[in-house]
């Protein structure tokens, strides 16, 4: 109906009904503000401008600018001169409103802008999957390279690489030597220095696959899992206490690094490894590791003081509740599939393709689990029982859930009571041990009271305020590519079935974010810059990769040969790319400063941890005992309320914490020093990639923390029990510490040095070299 039409409508006296009105918005109106404006105008979130389109009184009030729409009087309608006109100011990032569209709004506002009673509008724009990490997976060709490059290239890899390199007019550097690369494979597989033997050994290996053996040897050995289980707990943000406040300590928290460790070890398959962290204790109920697993569910910070002092009864401690939930979202999609899903939590996500909706339906999944200890274990005679109950337990479940809707109240307290008796009956089934991981299932402590498996109502929250609930949503994940579609779950199904469901959908084989995430993370621990580096971010606000063929070839490969860790590792560091030297290169640092195209190796500095293991490596104290409780390198003051960790106390030539660094107890609020200083990761939060810096204040704690004065004591009695004469008690603590000889110059010079400063002073200035802190 036309401006002019209206006016004659209106002059001849029929006058709309007010459902004709009604109809009009709905079907004409609110489909244009809910595809164009409502996802950025809405009174659920922080709307911009303070303009929410999605109500009649948010249109009606206007925003910072002034009256939205003014209704009949379409000139003062703010509205319509930001839409209108060859170039609109509004809707920002997706195509203007066509002239038939603004022709609507027009006549919308002349009949007086109506609006059904009640009527809230929702956004239905979602944003595009047209997005590189939300392709689908598909394995490139290789490059096709000419005959002299072919010569060079050893793995697939090479090939990529090699290509890019041509293409910006680089060429890769020459192969490292063999001393430098067996220390660069030792300290990026093991996070150790090779030893003497193993050096002379590898250096007097003819055999044309001596390199190769090397790679398959420390891939074989046990302090391979230690290495890369520190990694992984950087990312999930492992710690041994609570954080917050009071900073409690977690005693059963070690049994998930050591499960982390075992998994690296034993070359778990990456989407078993995944779906264990989610739901082992539904996959393998029984089974020590699938409990512990959650553990990564609960590695994070927890409000010791909101949950157990506070509790749910109060505002603060629903707000508890929902940060809890937060943190286990938007970890997961951080840890494994690189998105950012936690934008989304007071507006819908402003560059990716996640609504508020999907990340209320996340908490939805984690609405029936809490952070506590669990108990593990089950003795052989148990499980049979152990199996019965459970089976009994669903049959239950889904009788209540039955009886839920048909609002059976009687026989809901039935099943209810007779549920309670089991699960006390199952708890009493296991071990005296713990873990602390997901759990429905715990002793109450104050006001932090166990689920038992009942689901806590999640609703959309008005601007992500815990006060402000919408409606309630049921469990789901959402769409991120494109075979994936509206992903729903049950609304009835138990808190096991809903984590079970969010596993399986991030190791399906057509997600594509998780399997080019994890092969990135690997890039970027061996070659010190990842193929995308920003590794727990894909999206729009994240960096784009360098080599989009060889990350998707990568994850291709990974995914569809078996998903072994190890094979990934073997392939990168067997590839020339890998081999290759840490040099400076005038030209080809005019080009590509940064490195960022990989024509030589990056040189790196030695993680926190790793510093520590080589010093105890090198003074032959370091205790190479696997797993078990951690070692605490502080003194523990006034436990029972805030407890005070204090490092100073620590005596460091105590044996019972010269285990490597990967056992150290983890404190949150106030961490070690001495690592601390030299980058080590904060627990409480997601490290994907450390920083590397260089400060005095390094220099000084590697010369005059006590811990280093200690070492350096030992590594004298060592190397003076292994030599008898000073300069080879000197060339001695070099091939200890740099895994080379000592130059003549080296040597005198040191040898002079011990002669006026005393033998364990000559040690400590070897393990301040910079040579003992970098790797080329």
């Amino acid at each position: 109906m036309t401006h002019a039409a209206s006016i004659i409508f209106l002059l001849l006296g029929a006058t709309p009904s007010e459902a004709d009105r009604d109809r009009f918005f709905e079907e004409r109106i609110a489909p244009i503000l809910q595809r164009s404006c409502v996802s950025c105008h809405s009174s659920k979130q922080i709307a911009q401008a303070s303009l929410e389109l999605d109500t009649k009184k948010g249109v009606l009030a206007g925003g910072e600018s002034g009256a939205a729409v003014v209704p009949g009087d379409r000139d003062e309608s703010l509205l319509l001169a930001m839409v209108e006109g060859p170039d609109p100011l509004m809707p920002r990032d997706r195509p203007p409103l066509r002239p038939d569209e603004v022709d609507l709004l027009k006549e919308w506002i002349d009949r007086g802008a109506p609006w059904p009673e009640g009527l809230v509008l929702r956004d239905t724009h979602r944003k595009s999957l047209d997005w590189w990490s939300l392709q689908p997976l598909e394995r490139p060709r290789l490059p096709a390279l000419s005959p002299e490059d072919r010569g060079w290239a050893r793995t697939p890899i090479d090939h990529f690489i090699l290509a890019k390199l041509r293409e910006k007019g680089l060429s890769p550097s020459p192969e490292a030597d063999r001393l430098t690369l067996i220390r660069r494979l030792s300290f990026d597989l093991l996070g150790l220095p090779p030893s003497p033997e193993e050096v002379d050994r590898f250096l007097g290996d003819p055999d044309p696959a001596a390199y190769e053996k090397l790679v398959d040897r420390m891939l074989d050995s046990p302090h391979y899992g230690e290495r890369w289980a520190r990694h992984w707990l950087d990312v999930v943000r492992y710690g041994e206490t609570h954080g917050y406040d009071k900073d409690k300590p977690r005693p059963n928290a070690w049994p998930f690094r050591d499960y982390v460790i075992r998994s690296l070890n034993e070359d778990k398959p990456y989407g078993r490894f995944v779906r264990e962290q989610l739901a082992g204790d539904v996959i393998a109920p029984g089974d020590a590791d699938g409990v512990i697993a959650t553990g990564f569910l609960a590695a994070g910070p927890w409000d010791h003081i909101a949950h157990v002092e506070v509790g749910e009864g109060k505002v603060d401690g629903r707000i508890a509740k929902h940060l809890d939930r937060d943190e286990m979202v938007s970890t997961t999609f951080n840890v494994f599939m690189s998105a950012t899903v936690g934008c989304a939590q007071c507006h819908h996500h402003k560059f990716d393709p996640i609504r508020m909706e999907d990340y209320y339906r996340l908490h939805a999944i984690f609405a029936g689990i809490d952070r506590a200890d669990r108990p593990l274990g089950l003795a052989p005679t148990n499980k049979g029982r152990f199996h019965d109950i459970r089976r009994r337990l669903a049959d239950l479940g889904g009788k209540r859930a039955a009886s839920a809707r048909k609002k059976a109240t009687a026989e809901v307290a039935k099943l209810d009571r007779e549920i309670a008796a089991l699960r006390k009956e199952q708890s009493a089934l296991f071990s005296g041990q713990f873990v602390y991981a997901a759990a429905s299932d715990f002793a109450r402590q104050g006001r932090f009271v166990p689920t038992r498996g009942k689901m806590r109502p999640i609703h959309l929250l008005h601007r992500g305020d815990i006060r402000s609930p919408g409606e309630v949503m049921s469990p789901g994940m959402p769409p991120l590519w494109e075979e994936a579609g509206e992903v729903e779950i049950d609304a009835d199904a138990d808190e096991g079935s809903r984590r079970l469901a969010l596993a399986r959908y991030l190791t399906d084989r057509d997600n594509p974010l998780t399997w080019r995430s994890i092969v990135n993370r690997v890039w970027l621990y061996h070659l010190g810059r990842g193929i995308v580096d920003s590794p727990n971010d894909f999206g729009r606000m994240g960096l784009e990769p360098t080599h989009p063929a060889l990350l998707d070839w990568l994850a291709v490969e990974f995914r569809d040969k078996g998903e072994s860790l190890k094979d990934l590792h073997r392939l990168i560091v067997t590839s020339s790319v890998y081999r290759q030297q840490c040099r400076h290169d005038p030209r080809a640092e005019d080009i590509d400063k940064s490195n960022t195209y990989f024509w030589r190796m990056n040189r790196r500095k030695l993680e926190a941890e790793e510093v520590r293991d080589a010093v105890l490596a090198t003074a032959g104290k370091l205790d190479r005992t696997l797993y078990g409780p951690s070692f605490m390198d502080f003194v523990v003051e006034k436990p029972q309320h805030s407890p005070h960790y204090q490092y100073h106390l620590h005596d460091p030539d105590d044996p019972a914490t010269h285990r490597r660094s990967i056992y150290r107890f983890v404190v949150r609020s106030q961490t070690q020093p001495f690592l601390t200083t030299l980058d080590c990761a904060d627990p409480s939060q997601s490290v994907a990639k450390r920083d590397q810096t260089t400060t005095a204040l390094q220099s000084l704690a590697l010369l005059n923390n006590p811990f280093m004065e200690c070492m350096s004591e030992h590594v004298a009695r060592r190397v003076a029990a292994e030599r008898s004469s000073p300069r080879g008690q000197i060339e001695r603590a070099f091939r200890l510490a740099l895994a080379r000889a000592s130059t003549d110059s080296e040597a005198d010079a040191l040898v002079a040095y011990a002669n006026e400063h005393g033998l364990a002073n000559a040690c400590r200035v070897i393990l301040n070299l910079n040579e003992f802190a970098f790797i080329d």
